[in-house]
């Protein structure tokens, strides 16, 4: 199964040498042999499945978790279903796949974002988690934001990011945002990377490092959030701000407008109003 396992993780690396999918491709298939060994793929039948789904249960890991590594043995037996028409994915969804909670966006209140960037004094960081909050980028997009992607000079400052499957998309910068890459930018260091944010070792950051960074924050702050949640803070303030869902979309990146609905749901104006309307007229509500 390594040599396989080899094969297929290099073809996604060749395909998308940016992005860090092959490294969770290979992490999620590593897990799958160090718990079935390093069988040849025609024995892995759909009770290895079961055995490797029912470890993972008992293990704690989390459905999304565990439906993410049984997305990736698919994968795996879809590539080399070209080279062997013979070869069947043991995952069948109907058995396998686990149900997922569906948990709303969360939002940080405000008084917690203002505790939380309060206690940030670095330039780099303050434009990081900025782009975060008021652009709406994730973490890997933050990582991998070059400085040739970068158009501040333009009449409405923007920036390119790149999301998932590499797709990419513009990006407006308010201008408080434009405010603080522009003060990272003029103490930037000199340095032969073309990364916006260096490390101290002036080459560009991983999303380790910059978690790292925010759980430093967080605590000196005495808050709880996480760098998804500046995300969903993003969203969410547009969307009270009457801006379109369409729009939204379009500047998180989603592909499907259902994964924007979700904000929708969680904060809908009218919804609300409706609601509180009609405790005014039921008797005992008040």
């Amino acid at each position: 199964m390594l040599s396989e396992i080899e094969s297929f993780v290099n073809w996604v690396r060749r395909r998308n040498p940016q992005a860090r999918t092959w490294k969770d491709y290979q992490y999620d298939l590593n897990q799958v042999v160090a718990f079935l060994g390093d069988l040849p793929l025609e024995k892995v039948t759909f009770r290895e499945v079961d055995r490797f789904v029912n470890a993972q249960v008992a293990e704690g890991r989390k459905p999304t978790t565990i439906n993410r590594r049984l997305a990736t043995l698919i994968s795996l037996f879809t590539f080399l279903s070209d080279e062997q028409p013979d070869l069947v994915c043991p995952v069948l969804p109907h058995r396998h796949h686990l149900r997922e909670p569906q948990r709303l966006p969360r939002p940080v209140p405000e008084p917690e974002l203002a505790q939380f960037f309060a206690v940030i004094t670095d330039v780099r960081d303050r434009a990081m988690f900025g782009l975060m909050l008021r652009c709406g980028l994730r973490i890997g997009e933050v990582a991998e934001l070059r400085l040739a992607d970068l158009f501040l000079d333009e009449p409405r400052p923007r920036l390119v990011a790149r999301g998932k499957g590499s797709r990419e998309r513009a990006v407006y910068l308010s201008p408080q945002a434009e405010k603080a890459v522009r003060a990272y930018l003029a103490k930037r260091p000199e340095a032969p990377s073309d990364y916006v944010f260096l490390s101290y070792q002036l080459d560009g950051l991983s999303t380790t490092a910059i978690h790292k960074r925010l759980m430093g924050y967080r605590a000196a702050a005495g808050v709880t959030l996480t760098a998804h949640q500046l995300r969903h803070s993003f969203a969410t303030q547009l969307l009270q701000a009457d801006v379109p869902v369409t729009t939204i979309q379009q500047l998180l990146g989603h592909r499907w407008l259902e994964s924007t609905q979700t904000y929708v749901m969680a904060n809908d104006p009218m919804v609300q109003a409706d609601y509180f309307a009609a405790c005014e007229k039921l008797e005992g509500w008040l």
